[in-house]
Parts: C-alpha cells; structure tokens; sequence
C-alpha cells in the first residue's frame, strides 16, 4: 500500500490544480471579492441580446448587451460585440473607442488582442480610414499570421484603392489557407486580380508584362473571359490580328454564355479582314449549340442588316425576342429592322402579339451576393466588393420555344 502513496498523492494534487484551473476560469478576484466570470453570458440579458441579434433589432440588441456588460466590466466578448453593434448602426466613432478601451486591458492574450484589433481596424475601414485600417489588420496578421478575416479586409482594401498587386499577394497568402473546396474560387479571384494587373501593363504600354499577367489569369482559371479579351486587345494593338481572333474565339469554347462580349470585336476584325462570314458562322454555331442563345441571333441580326438583309435580320429578332422578351435592345434592333421594310402589317401585328406580356428591364444584371443592380455585366460588384457575382436575371420566354421561326 505504501508504495502506491506518492502516486496517489500525485493525482489527488493533479485532480485539486484541475479543480483550481477550473474555478480560475469561472471566478477572479477584484478588488477583494471573488466574482463571476461568467455572469454576463449566463445573464438573461446576454441571451435576449442574442436574440435581438439574430432578429436584425439592433437598437433592443445593444439594451440588452449593455445591461449584461454592466454584470461584469471585463466581459471581454459582449463588449467586443457591443461595439460591432455600434458600428452596424453607423456610429463608427463609438465602435472605436469601445475598441480603443478594450485595447488599454493590461493582461489580454495574444489572440483576444488580435480578435479586438480586427474589430478596431474594422471600425477604420468603415469610417473611411484606410490608412489605419491597414495598419490594424497588419497587426493582426503580426499576432496571427492565419487569420482569414483580416487578409480578406486587407485584400479589400487593397482593391478599393485599386492596389492590385498588393491584393494579389494578399489574395495568394488567404488561398492557401484555403480548403480543398474553396480552392477553385480563390484561384478565380486570383486571375481576376492578375487581370487587372495586366490591365495597369497597358495602360503604361509595357505589352510584354501585359501579356504575361493575361496568360498566368487564363493559367489560373480558364473561364477568365475578361484576361482573353484584354489578351486579344494586345495582341490586335501588336498587330497580330490572327492571334487576336483566335483568342477572341477561345471564349466560345471556354465559356459560351459569356461569348457574346467578344462578339463586337469578332465582327469589327471580321469586316476589316474581308471575312465576313467568318463571324456569321461563329454566331450561327453558338445558335445551334443552344437554342437559347438570344445574344447571338441578335449581333447576327445585326451583322445581316448591315448587308441589306432585313427580313433574315428580322426573322432572327423575332427568335430572339421568343426567348428574351425583356430585353431592350432586341425591341430596338426590331423597330429599325420593321423601319427598313416599311413597317408591313403583318410583321408589325406579329411583333405586338410577341410583346404582349413584355416587360423591359433595364438593368437586368443582378449581384448573387448583395442584389445590387446594373445596366451592365460587372466582374467587381461595386456595392460588396465581390468578384464575379452577376448573373443576368430573366423572366420566361414569351412562348413556346418550339414556335420560334430563325
């Protein structure tokens, strides 16, 4: 039995100083008496503050989460979220001193002065202080290199002051980070990045480094339409009018539904070449490809008005207004195709019968993320900030797609 004794004094000893830690994390000693650490979370204030929270009731949120503060002045996490909650509401001047007091706790860890640090830099970048901002999130980064949230702030910022290529590198730190799942869409941000990157080589002339920035977008992501139209713009600026066509060409293939960006540069090199119906046949090919396609029977139209072909021009309107009736400028293209053959009853009454139900939208592009609405395809949403986000929102088809005469 005695020789068990010094073990079992060991674990008695152990069993107190877990039993100690235990009591330390639930109770400190202030000012002489012991209080309750966690007497703000468990507070029914703290709970109904929650709740405010997830209802989007900020005002009755910050009641209750001032009130449970008031149980425990070092409640680190409910002041952390009182001042976040002053920022949502716009007093970002507030939310900064909270944050700045909070900052001023003489015994806080490494990773509770990186979380309020976030908050603060945060703060900054609501109020417009970018400079402070970024140093805010450096910092972070300083205490805790893998923080997601602070790299994607400062990739953000970066893009705001259009800092590309300190975006970019920020962008490739976050990326690896990343999940397996997550990989393809950081790598999509990145080739957006690279493209804008290529797009400053441009603007100073420097083609060669342009040309590399557009390649290494394409490498990332092969569905980069911008980098293969800046591509193409290069390569036509050097002189390469093959080239440029073929890489104009490439979105075809790489991302059909996007192809009709490359189409007025397709058929201005066509024309200029004396091939013609070299765009004629892309434009009849994506048609065949998918009989959705209203964009391409439209620039088609287009492309056979301006040869004199207006009834061919407008039996291609019609099919596209079959399976766009909402868009504008297929209503435009039609009245000047009826305009060129005198406005014939029949062709007049046929198009009144299509649009019947018609409502035309003039700013059909919608971000996923936030909803924010434009006239045209954005890559950045100019309201969150988000790459690639649009889609172009449609209503049903005026009739039966197997109606449609080409």
């Amino acid at each position: 039995m005695n020789s068990y004794t010094p073990l079992l004094a060991a674990l008695v000893f152990l069993l107190i100083g877990l039993a100690a830690g235990k009591a330390w994390e639930r109770y400190k000693l202030r000012d002489g008496t012991w209080i309750d650490r966690r007497r703000a979370r468990e507070s029914p204030h703290y709970i109904l503050g929650l709740n405010f929270l997830v209802a989007n009731q900020i005002d009755q949120a910050i009641e209750e989460l001032t009130r449970a503060a008031s149980l425990d002045a070092d409640a680190l996490e409910v002041h952390m979220i009182l001042g976040n909650l002053y920022r949502e509401k716009g007093q970002v001047g507030k939310a900064i001193t909270v944050h700045q007091q909070l900052l001023q706790r003489p015994r806080l860890s490494r990773l509770e002065h990186a979380h309020v640090l976030l908050c603060l830099g945060l703060d900054y970048k609501r109020g417009g202080f970018v400079e402070r901002a970024l140093e805010a999130f450096t910092e972070v980064l300083r205490l805790d290199p893998k923080n997601e949230y602070a790299l994607l702030n400062l990739q953000k910022l970066h893009e705001e002051q259009h800092q590309w290529t300190e975006a970019y590198d920020t962008r490739r730190r976050l990326s690896k980070l990343a999940d397996t799942d997550s990989r393809p869409q950081s790598q999509a941000i990145l080739a957006f990045l690279e493209n804008e990157i290529g797009l400053e080589a441009v603007r100073r002339k420097d083609y060669s480094e342009a040309v590399r920035r557009f390649e290494a977008a394409i490498d990332l992501d092969a569905r980069a339409v911008p980098a293969y139209l800046n591509l193409g713009d290069v390569r036509l600026a050097q002189g390469n009018e093959r080239e440029a066509a073929a890489i104009w060409e490439r979105v075809v293939d790489v991302a059909p539904d996007r192809a009709y960006l490359a189409f007025d540069r397709l058929e201005a090199l066509a024309s200029r070449t004396g091939s013609p119906e070299r765009f004629t046949r892309l434009c009849r090919r994506l048609i065949d490809e998918n009989a959705q396609d209203w964009r391409a029977r439209l620039a088609l139209s287009r492309h056979l008005a301006l040869s004199g072909q207006h009834r061919e021009a407008l039996d291609l309107l019609f099919a596209a207004l079959v399976q766009n009736p909402h868009a504008l400028g297929i209503h435009q293209a039609i009245w000047r195709a009826l305009g060129q053959l005198h406005h014939p009853a029949s062709l007049v009454d046929r198009y009144s019968e299509l649009t019947r139900h018609a409502v035309f939208y003039l700013d059909p592009h919608v971000c996923m993320r936030c909803r924010y609405r434009s006239t045209e395809l954005l890559w950045q949403c100019p309201h969150c900030h988000d790459w690639n986000t649009f889609v172009e929102e449609r209503i049903a088809p005026a009739q039966d797609a197997t109606e449609v005469e080409v």
